[in-house]
């Protein structure tokens, strides 16, 4: 179990041990939100710096807050190791960065990924890990209309900024947290897809 799942099960202890009242699916709800706040938090300070260094600040922090709009609701696969995650997502947002900078996307083409994404979303979000299994129905469920509406909100903001690189940073941003949710993505990682549905299933045997 990596840092950002040890220490959410702490907290969630805690949090447990002073709020008695508390169902059990309302501290996996809880347990699931601190774990991705620490995860989308604590290595991405160094990129932060990073950014700043490389004078691309303003549309990094574009690029993280779309893509952390839709991944804190649908999830996905992540690396391996604790700093294998750090190389990753600096290729991953950088890689955003400098494609949106670079590449004009007019609106039949933003408005194509996007429905992309939303039927993946659809279909797949929330992606769950081995790490952080997502076993409740009623929390997948509302993950997964959080995040088709995160989607539909992105859409509108990539459209209304037409014509310049945010929109276009959005899109791509968009566009990978997606493929981060796509079993062939899972099985590419070698990790499991599926996780919670497969611990309901065996609960209902």
């Amino acid at each position: 179990m990596e840092f950002p799942e040890r220490l959410s099960e702490k907290l969630t202890a805690v949090i447990s041990e002073n709020l008695e009242d508390l169902s059990e699916r309302k501290l996996a709800e809880i347990n699931y939100g601190i774990a991705v706040f620490i995860t989308n938090s604590y290595k991405m300070l160094l990129i932060f710096f990073l950014a700043i260094l490389l004078n691309i600040f303003k549309d990094f922090l574009i690029a993280f807050i779309s893509f952390g709009a839709l991944r804190t609701f649908a999830s996905g696969v992540h690396a391996k190791g604790e700093w294998t995650c750090l190389p990753a997502s600096a290729l991953f947002f950088f890689g955003i960065v400098y494609s949106g900078m670079v590449i004009d996307l007019n609106i039949y083409v933003v408005s194509i990924i996007f429905a992309l994404c939303f039927s993946a979303v659809l279909r797949y979000a929330p992606a769950d890990t081995e790490e952080r299994p997502i076993a409740s129905r009623k929390l997948r469920k509302k993950l997964k209309v959080l995040s088709c509406f995160a989607v539909i909100a992105l859409y509108l903001a990539s459209a209304y900024n037409l014509g310049t690189s945010i929109s276009s940073i959005i899109a791509f941003a968009v566009l990978v947290e997606t493929i981060l949710i796509l079993p062939i993505t899972y099985k590419l990682a070698g990790s499991m897809y599926g996780v919670g549905i497969s611990i309901n299933n065996k609960r209902e045997v």
